[in-house]
């Protein structure tokens, strides 16, 4: 464990049979440490989107700009779209196409179809081998886990699936560890974490009971919350930028001197000043680690479906509590 995390919170784990481990993708097992590479392939993708809307769209009403600002624009502003369905429909995954469409009508343009607003939105895609390198200790890691004895499952939130993101799995070799079939991923399923529904379909597709898994994963709603209502074993893999909340939402210290939120607030968009860069609204991490009553302190039903049941620095540090299946 490294140490600037609070020690692992292993009591829920005593006496559990531990089958299975589901993990979320994304931030949980890679990384955009290189920024110069994420701007230049998404800038890449967006150039593309835009060949595609300048060729089916010729309405004047298109912005007057050059096609790497369009093309930024229209990313934000699906971005921003995708981030309000969330925010009013938290357990149902936004439809890419209808989100064009419906930031093209914003922009005063007409008559655009979900099918042209797909094709557009699948020009978006940013594919994940080129942008965004796995933790040097992913496939140790998992490797180990399999070995030991352990099913490996995946339940991830993404916009973009299907057979090229399976490719992307493939390239990176983590469809070694993964059985495709024993993945739940939100826009191949139409739900998203925190619903049920999705853990479950990994669970059953596994032939695993939910109270003989593990949930490993960064995201506090989507992850631990979601995980929690199954009576899944939560194991909170917390960005580096939030791993001062990790303390707080592990020890239970009510203040960390941020101006208290209401959950309606944070809901609202009404962060304070220092969100770190790079991070939306929708990423609960920071936004439910300052969540406070009028009070100051923590609503104690709040806390408790957030706090995760295990916190780690490194994704090794699963092999030093999981070591074989069965009674832990």
């Amino acid at each position: 464990m490294g140490g600037a995390l609070p020690e692992k919170l292993i009591p829920a784990l005593a006496g559990r049979n531990v089958r299975c481990i589901l993990f979320d993708l994304g931030d949980t097992l890679w990384s955009r440490k290189d920024m110069a590479v994420w701007e230049r392939v998404e800038n890449a993708a967006n150039v593309r989107a835009v060949a595609i809307l300048r060729k089916c769209i010729t309405s004047p009403s298109l912005p007057n700009v050059n096609e790497v600002t369009l093309g930024k624009r229209l990313r934000e502003s699906v971005d921003e779209r995708l981030r309000n369905f969330i925010r009013q429909e938290p357990g149902l995954e936004p439809h890419g196409g209808l989100a064009i469409v419906q930031v093209l009508q914003q922009w005063g343009i007409e008559g655009v179809d979900t099918g042209i607003g797909g094709a557009i939105f699948e020009a978006l895609r940013v594919r994940i081998p080129e942008s965004r390198p796995l933790f040097d200790d992913v496939h140790p890691t998992l490797g180990a886990l399999r070995q030991r004895g352990f099913q490996l499952g995946v339940v991830s939130n993404r916009h973009w699936g299907g057979k090229l993101f399976q490719e992307d799995l493939q390239m990176l070799g983590l469809l070694d560890y993964f059985d495709p079939r024993h993945m739940a991923i939100s826009v191949d399923l139409g739900v998203r974490k925190p619903d049920p529904a999705i853990f479950l379909h990994a669970l059953n597709a596994l032939n695993v009971p939910p109270e003989h898994a593990v949930m490993v994963g960064d995201s506090l709603l989507s992850d631990i919350v979601g995980g929690k209502m199954l009576d899944i074993f939560t194991v909170w893999k917390p960005k580096p930028s939030v791993r001062t909340q990790a303390q707080l939402i592990a020890s239970g210290v009510a203040s960390i001197g941020h101006q208290a939120l209401t959950p309606a607030e944070s809901a609202s968009g009404n962060l304070p000043d220092d969100l770190p860069p790079g991070m939306h609204i929708t990423d609960d991490d920071y936004v439910l680690a300052h969540v406070q009553s009028r009070a100051g302190k923590w609503d104690q039903h709040l806390h408790d479906q957030v706090k995760p049941d295990m916190i780690i620095e490194n994704l090794s540090d699963l092999l030093d509590v999981f070591i074989e299946v069965g009674e832990q």
